[in-house]
This record gives C-alpha cells, sequence and structure tokens, in this order.
C-alpha cells in the first residue's frame, strides 16, 4: 500500500481551502490503495484564537509548537511515497523547511490556494503578512514534481515559473450528495435573504458591498445572512449573523435566497477558484459575483449567475428581489452546471492522475 502524507496548516474540516478541496478525497484515495496521513501546522487551540484580537503569548506558543513538530517530521519524510504539501511547511520566513523537504521526500505535490505569489491587500493580520515570504511558493513551484493550482490564471502563472509545464488547474470539490439543492417554499410568505458565508480572512471582501447594501435596505426589504467566525453589527441592515459549524452548514445556506460573492479587481484575485460561487450553485440559488478571476469561466451572466462588470449591485440585485421565478429559473441552471462539471467523481479522477502518476 503506497503512502501519502498530506502537510496543511489547518485541523482538518475547519478551513474552506482543505475541506473543499482535497479532504474529500481521502476515503476514495484509501479505497484506491493509498494509505494517508495529515500532519497540520496549527492545532485547534490556535486555530480557535488566530482570528481573535489579542492571545499574543498563546499564539506565539503553539506557533513554535507547529514549528518544532514540522521539524521532527521531517525525519520520516523518506517513509511516504507521496508528500503533498498545501500553501507551506512553515508560514513565515524563508524556504528552509521547504528546502529540508523537498531534499527528502520521494515526490512532492505543491497545492497553491490563492495568488500568494503577491502580496494580498488588507489582510486582517498585517504582523504575520509582513513575516510571510513569496520565496516559498516560488521554491515549491521551482522544485515541487508536480503544482495543483486554484485557479487557470495562476496554473498560467506557475507554470511560467517552474518552465516544466507541471502545474494543473483543480476546480474545488464539493459532496453533491451532501450539498443538496434547497426547496423553493411559498417564497412569499417570508423575507427575501441576501447570503454570504466567509470567514474572519475574507471579511474584507464582504465590507466592499455592504455600502451597497444599505443603500438597497432603503429601497427594499430584504434580510441579510452572515455565516462565519466572526461577530459584525450593522443598524442600517436587518443583519443576522450565525457562527459556521460544519455539522449546520448546509442547513445555514438553505436558508439564503440569494449569495453574494464580492471581490476587489486586483491581481490578487486572479488565483482565487470561486469557491463561494460554487457552494451557491450546489445549493441551487443564484450566486452574485464581481466579474473577476475564475468565475468569469464557468458562470454564464443571466443564466446560471450574475456577473457584476462596474457598479451594478443595486440594480442587479433589485432585480432579482422583485423576481421570485427569475431566481429560481437561474438557482436551477446554476445546479445543473455544478453537476455536470464539478462532481466528486469527476474531479477525484484529477486528483488520482496527478497523485498516481
Amino acid at each position: 500500500m503506497k503512502k501519502i502524507l498530506f502537510i496543511c496548516p489547518y485541523p482538518l474540516e475547519v478551513a474552506a481551502g482543505q475541506r473543499l478541496k482535497f479532504e474529500p478525497h481521502f476515503a476514495a484515495l484509501k479505497e484506491h490503495g493509498y494509505e494517508v496521513h495529515v500532519h497540520s501546522f496549527m492545532n485547534l487551540k490556535l486555530w480557535n484564537i488566530v482570528s481573535k484580537r489579542g492571545h499574543t503569548i498563546q499564539k506565539i506558543f503553539w506557533t513554535f509548537c507547529g514549528l518544532f513538530r514540522r521539524v521532527f517530521l521531517a525525519l520520516s519524510l523518506k517513509k511516504y511515497d507521496c508528500v503533498y504539501i498545501f500553501m507551506n511547511v512553515f508560514p513565515f520566513g524563508p524556504p528552509i523547511l521547504e528546502k529540508i523537504y523537498i531534499s527528502l521526500s520521494q515526490k512532492v505535490i505543491f497545492d497553491i490556494e490563492d495568488d500568494i505569489l503577491i502580496n494580498e491587500s488588507g489582510s486582517i493580520n498585517w504582523l504575520a503578512s509582513i513575516l510571510k515570504s513569496k520565496n516559498k511558493a516560488k521554491y515549491l513551484i521551482s522544485n515541487a514534481d508536480h503544482i495543483i493550482a486554484s485557479s487557470p490564471d495562476l496554473a498560467k502563472k506557475c507554470n511560467a515559473i517552474s518552465q516544466k509545464k507541471n502545474a494543473i488547474f483543480i476546480p474545488p470539490t464539493l459532496e453533491s450528495s451532501r450539498f443538496k439543492p434547497k426547496s423553493l417554499i411559498n417564497p412569499e410568505s417570508k423575507k427575501t435573504v441576501i447570503g454570504w458565508t466567509g470567514t474572519f480572512s475574507s471579511r474584507e471582501y464582504l465590507d466592499l458591498v455592504i455600502p451597497k447594501l444599505e443603500k438597497l435596505a432603503k429601497i427594499k426589504n430584504f434580510k441579510l445572512l452572515i455565516i462565519g467566525n466572526f461577530k459584525m453589527q450593522n443598524t442600517n441592515i436587518d443583519l443576522e449573523v450565525v457562527q459556521w459549524n460544519q455539522q449546520d452548514e448546509i442547513k445555514q445556506l438553505h436558508n439564503i435566497d440569494i449569495g453574494l460573492y464580492p471581490l476587489p479587481k486586483n491581481d490578487w484575485v486572479s488565483g482565487k477558484s470561486g469557491l463561494k460561487a460554487l457552494q451557491y450553485m450546489a445549493i441551487g440559488i443564484v450566486p452574485v459575483c464581481t466579474a473577476v478571476g475564475n468565475v468569469l469561466n464557468f458562470i454564464e451572466h443571466g443564466k446560471d449567475g450574475i456577473l457584476i462588470y462596474d457598479d451594478e449591485w443595486i440594480d442587479c440585485l433589485s432585480q432579482l428581489l422583485d423576481d421570485v421565478q427569475k431566481r429560481k429559473l437561474i438557482g436551477e441552471n446554476a445546479r445543473e452546471k455544478f453537476i455536470q462539471c464539478f462532481s466528486q467523481e469527476m474531479i477525484f479522477k484529477k486528483y488520482l492522475s496527478v497523485i498516481g502518476e
């Protein structure tokens, strides 16, 4: 039986970049004869405080614990047939551990999420951003055996760096049996819900559209539902914030009628996979997205989603709030697009082709 080691930043089943990307394929890998091992840099104690202010001593302590565990893990790398590195080995400083891991591993797959080759603007944790180095990603791109990118544009950029043409784009993975379409029951009997789901790290993108929603609230009756891991208040909007948890994830998403996916128009988002849009599509609701990044590759405007090219947020959302049948039709088309192009079975074949090559 072949052994594969997944090196990832976060604990299992909490971070969307892992939970809706490679984690769903663990069971299928085992069925295909792989012995799957996972090594997370963060433990749950660090994960639970990393987005909160303060806790500086605890954050430093658990960060060093993660570093020491990564150092000792290097001693056992040779026993694995494949080492799968998601994002980095250690998040800070130069690529020292990355070089050690490359030299000691039989085969390395580097999975890059978002365009970490450039600086992310407006990061919440500014100190952590300063301590991070783009050289880690560049080194892994240049030296890994295979590269999995979160968007076609990012795959092209990786291939330009490595000159090996060994980078491919693999979409996020959502289980169609779990992400079931929501039912449209008595749509006139309740207030229409505009929703957004994400974490503290992507809250800045939500803030981009809040002023538009405040203006919309003056002329339309709707509720804004935020599903995340942070608190938020706004007296200008009928707002509800619920804390995400995996057990209730689908139920929470089913409370949304229109899904928001605002993004800035910059180089950073060229590496984003469009995961939020795919989540909305999977449950059969309308994704309303900034027309940038990977959503341009899989959303057909007006048919299975809405693309915002300039500043049409208020007009587009007003039309959707007024037209239940339009929302229903676009939602059905979105679900069909998801089933045809992003099923877990199809995407697993792509992972297997890279891992087993």
